[in-house]
């Protein structure tokens, strides 16, 4: 009977700050992931020059907490509020634009496994997480991955991210009103077809610093499966995409200090993952009482501020 209540009650209570916490990564606007080109966002840049240690910290722990809820509740890595965060971070600590690009988007991907731990057994639990799904997509997931992490040291990644902006911006409407859209298959995809999505769902998260659950929302609502069912999917991927990755990032090139490992920086890992993780835990128990079209309805407040910073930071960095 709560149960119930709960998923007929006006969901403001989740919705708003689900939304605000989504609104956090407007702060960083004008930059996107692996070298887009120097900031241009100068006013948020000096905001950070005259934050403190301290206020550094309890951001950090506050952008993690924001991006632990998200992947609680719709299964994204939550990358889209801690890359701008650290990068702007890091590039007020001294840290060069491009070389904060690379570390923000390891660090991020480095703080997604914990947190995608957490949530994928929380929405396992709940019975919407299929282990046979992560062996038939995982190896295409990681494949991607891993060309992503390889390739970003040379690439400016400017237009896979002005691609992925769009296309953010594009079923931001279509989450937005899942009553107004058909799907377009009857199941997941198969053969070819399933190889290419799963590829693309690892470089876009390897580029990008995000867990995969973006896409993985995307490519299977398409196929008409349940809201519920499309967000534990979303963050099991967050599982195989930041494996790979944090390893890759910690043994790749990056700038040397003490609180480096490769281009990861321990540092903001330390004050983001714990709350990411905590928060994230939270987040999985409210999707089970928040009815599928009002999750969706989340999901495309997330993908409208995304497609907003990916396509404008592609678009400045070109």
């Amino acid at each position: 009977m709560a149960t119930t209540a709960l998923k007929s009650r006006p969901f403001a209570f989740v919705a708003l700050p689900a939304m605000a916490a989504v609104a956090i990564a407007a702060v960083g606007i004008g930059i996107g992931p692996h070298a887009l080109g120097r900031p241009t966002a100068a006013p948020i840049h000096e905001l950070f020059d005259f934050m403190s240690i301290n206020s550094m910290v309890l951001l950090g722990a506050v952008s993690g907490a924001a991006a632990g809820l998200l992947a609680g509740l719709i299964g994204i890595g939550g990358g889209i509020v801690v890359v701008p965060i650290v990068y702007y971070g890091l590039v007020a600590s001294g840290m060069s634009p491009d070389s904060a690009a690379h570390v923000a988007v390891g660090t991020s991907l480095a703080a997604i496994l914990p947190t995608a731990l957490v949530s994928s057994f929380g929405h396992w639990r709940a019975g919407h997480t299929d282990i046979n799904f992560l062996r038939v997509w995982g190896p295409g997931i990681v494949i991607g991955v891993v060309a992503a992490q390889l390739a970003a040291p040379h690439l400016r990644g400017s237009l896979m991210t002005g691609i992925f902006g769009l296309l953010s911006l594009v079923f931001a409407a279509r989450f937005a009103f899942p009553d107004q859209f058909r799907q377009v298959t009857e199941r997941p995809p198969k053969g070819t077809f399933l190889n290419i999505a799963s590829v693309s769902i690892g470089l876009f998260s390897g580029l990008a610093g995000v867990g995969g659950g973006i896409m993985t929302n995307i490519v299977m609502s398409l196929s008409g499966m349940s809201m519920h069912k499309c967000i534990g999917r979303a963050a099991a991927v967050g599982v195989v995409v930041s494996v790979p990755a944090t390893i890759i990032a910690a043994f790749s090139p990056g700038p040397h200090g003490p609180a480096q490992l490769g281009s990861i920086d321990l540092t903001m890992l330390a004050c983001i993952a714990p709350t990411q993780a905590a928060a994230a835990w939270l987040g999985t128990r409210l999707a089970r009482h928040i009815a599928g079209d009002n999750l969706s309805r989340v999901l495309a407040g997330a993908l409208l501020a995304t497609g907003t910073v990916m396509l404008r930071s592609s678009l400045c960095g070109g």
